[in-house]
C-alpha cells in the first residue's frame, strides 16, 4: 500500500463558498443600486462581492474589471453582467443586471424632474459636490486595495506611470492607450517556463 503524505498544518484550507441563489443575487445588487453614489460604483461592488460576501476572490474580481474597462459602455453595467455570469450563469447576469438598474432608473427620474425645478440652488450644488468628494474617496480606495494583490512587481509601476502619462500629458484618448500599453502588459505577463518565471522574479525583486 502506498503511503500517503501527511497534510501540511501551514498549508490554507481552499475556500469554500457556495454559490449565492438568485435571489440573494437580486437582493445584493438592488441593494448596491440603492446605496452607491458616483464613480465609486466599482470599489463598491468590489467591498460587497469580494470583502463581505467572499462570493468572488480579487484574482476573479479583477480580471472581470480589467476585461469591462477595455469593453465599451458603462463599467458598473459590464460588471454586474461579469459577475451574474460567474455566479449563476446566464440568468444570473440578467438577475444582477436588472436588479441593480430599477431602483436607480426611477429614482433618477424623479430626481431629474425636481433638479430641473430646484436644482440651481446653493443647497443642491453642496450635495452634489459631497457626492462627487464621495465617489471619488470610494475610487481611491479600490485602487489602494486592489493594488495591493494588482500590482506584482516594479513593470506593473512602470505600466501604471506609461498610462498616466499617456492619459493626463498626452491627453491621448482610452483606445489609443490600450492599444500601446495593452501589448506590453500581456507580453509582460505571458505564460513562461520555470527558468522564465525564476528570471523575471528576478528582475522583479532587483
Amino acid at each position: 500500500m502506498e503511503n500517503q503524505a501527511a497534510p501540511n498544518p501551514d498549508q490554507k484550507a481552499p475556500r469554500v463558498v457556495s454559490p449565492p441563489t438568485l435571489l440573494e443575487l437580486a437582493s445584493l445588487f438592488a441593494f448596491i443600486g440603492m446605496t452607491s453614489f458616483g464613480g465609486g460604483l466599482t470599489a463598491y461592488i468590489r467591498r460587497l462581492v469580494v470583502s463581505k460576501k467572499q462570493w468572488l476572490t480579487d484574482e476573479e474580481f479583477l480580471p472581470g474589471l480589467g476585461l469591462v474597462q477595455l469593453l465599451p459602455g458603462a463599467n458598473v453595467v459590464g460588471l454586474s453582467v461579469y459577475i451574474g455570469n460567474h455566479l449563476r450563469g446566464p440568468i444570473g447576469s440578467i438577475v444582477a443586471l436588472t436588479a441593480m438598474i430599477i431602483a436607480p432608473f426611477i429614482m433618477v427620474c424623479v430626481l431629474g424632474f425636481l433638479y430641473f425645478y430646484a436644482g440651481k440652488t446653493t443647497d443642491a450644488g453642496a450635495i452634489l459636490a459631497g457626492v462627487t468628494a464621495a465617489a471619488c474617496g470610494l475610487m481611491a480606495s479600490m485602487v489602494f486595495e486592489a493594488g495591493q494583490k494588482a500590482i506584482t512587481g516594479i513593470f506593473d509601476i512602470f505600466l501604471i506611470a506609461l498610462t498616466f502619462a499617456l492619459v493626463r500629458l498626452g491627453h491621448l484618448h482610452v483606445p489609443y492607450v490600450i492599444l500601446i500599453v495593452s501589448p506590453l502588459a500581456i507580453w509582460w505577463h505571458r505564460p513562461r517556463t520555470v527558468d522564465g518565471a525564476k528570471h523575471q522574479e528576478k528582475e522583479e525583486h532587483q
